[in-house]
């Protein structure tokens, strides 16, 4: 009997996003979703009812009730969601779990093979062990609101998620990237072979077994660059803080010299765009939307202000590094005075990030941006 594959997330304001991250999930054979919804004030909640009425596979509850415990307590909300996720799967019947962000994306590398087979394929007829996904994370997009691209750019990372069994197996905590497990518990890498962690981090992947292998996660941590400065205020699931500057500067196919790209199958990715393109179709849910991709670009608006008011503040560094490889790039020029124990607010100045041998951005008026932005492909643009 074929075991039942679940897909788990813990969303805050991620309503522009959520369809095509359930399709993609769907599309490679995951039988359900479940996404708990935290602090949220956009229309996830509006998105998730709207795909449950003709995909019941997908759910969604309301974890808010959290932050009525101690502070303590609502800072751990995203392990508590995965730790109710997992009892409940367990009295479900469900056969394996993975975890994911709303910007993730399970992918196996031929770009057709569903999650099952291969599942099948690396454990075979043996003990089903977890299976450790490398992060892959794509460059940033040229335009906001890009669906999956064939071709993108990407970069390899130490980070990492587990797929795992529920059956028969010791799990004695779960944690964001990869769950604790019995000493029996032999975790492999995705192409089933022993994973191998980091000697002085647990959850991260050793150098020596950061290469592409069978299947992976992509990792959509930039998108664009206004969605990059949008998510310092939007901060983590289980944080609220105003401000958060957390991520070391923008990195994308303008600014980075791209070594490794996704070139899946051709056939296999059209077909793949086709039923993208069908089920947001089905779905009607663009008008759901429209407002949220809206104040997203006007939150990334407010969150350069807000960025570049830190310049001259004790959290000048962190400004200065988030800022990094956008157009709001800042240098920090050496103070001539050695005696000097850090350089003085002037000594920081602001550039506009371009690259060698290209124009420019030009000034454009919001009605020419705005038709950008929302006509998702040339055949959809505004007249």
């Amino acid at each position: 009997m074929k075991p039942t594959f679940k897909l788990c997330a813990v969303a805050k304001d991620e309503g522009p996003y959520l369809a095509e991250w359930v399709f993609h999930h769907l599309h490679f054979g995951f039988d359900a979703i479940h996404v708990y919804i935290n602090r949220t004030s956009d229309a996830s909640a509006a998105v998730l009812e709207r795909i449950r009425g003709t995909y019941p596979q997908v759910s969604y509850e309301f974890i808010d009730w959290v932050d009525l415990c101690d502070p303590g307590v609502g800072a751990k909300l995203q392990t508590i969601a995965y730790a109710k996720e997992l009892d409940r799967s367990r009295q479900e019947g469900v056969g394996w779990l993975l975890f994911l962000d709303v910007d993730e994306f399970w992918v196996p590398n031929d770009f057709a093979t569903p999650v099952d087979r291969f599942v099948a394929a690396i454990t075979g007829d043996g003990q089903p062990q977890p299976i450790c996904h490398l992060w892959h994370c794509e460059l940033g997009q040229r335009a906001p609101f890009t669906p999956l691209q064939r071709g993108a750019g990407y970069e390899l990372s130490s980070h990492l998620k587990t797929l795992f069994p529920l059956d028969g197996i010791d799990i004695r905590h779960v944690r964001v990237h990869h769950p604790i497990f019995g000493a029996q518990v032999t975790p492999l890498d995705a192409d089933g072979a022993p994973m191998i962690f980091d000697e002085q981090q647990s959850e991260l992947a050793a150098q020596s077994v950061m290469k592409p292998k069978s299947a992976y996660i992509i990792h959509r941590m930039y998108r664009s660059e206004a969605e990059y400065l949008s998510l310092s205020l939007r901060g983590r699931p289980s944080q609220r803080s105003l401000l958060k500057m957390n991520r070391p500067g923008y990195r994308s196919h303008r600014n980075v010299t791209v070594h490794r790209r996704f070139f899946w199958p051709e056939e296999e990715f059209r077909a793949y765009d086709r039923d993208r393109e069908r089920f947001l179709s089905e779905l009607d849910i663009e008008t759901l939307i429209a407002a949220d991709k809206l104040a997203i670009l006007e939150r990334a608006e407010r969150a350069t202000v807000l960025i570049k008011e830190k310049l001259d503040t004790p959290e000048r560094d962190k400004a200065v590094a988030f800022l990094r490889g956008t157009r709001h790039e800042v240098v920090v020029v050496p103070h001539e005075d050695k005696a000097a124990s850090e350089p003085s607010p002037a000594s920081v100045t602001r550039r506009d990030h371009s690259v060698p041998g290209r124009e420019a951005p030009r000034t454009r008026s919001w009605l020419s941006i705005l038709a950008g932005w929302f006509g998702l492909s040339r055949r959809h643009r505004m007249p």
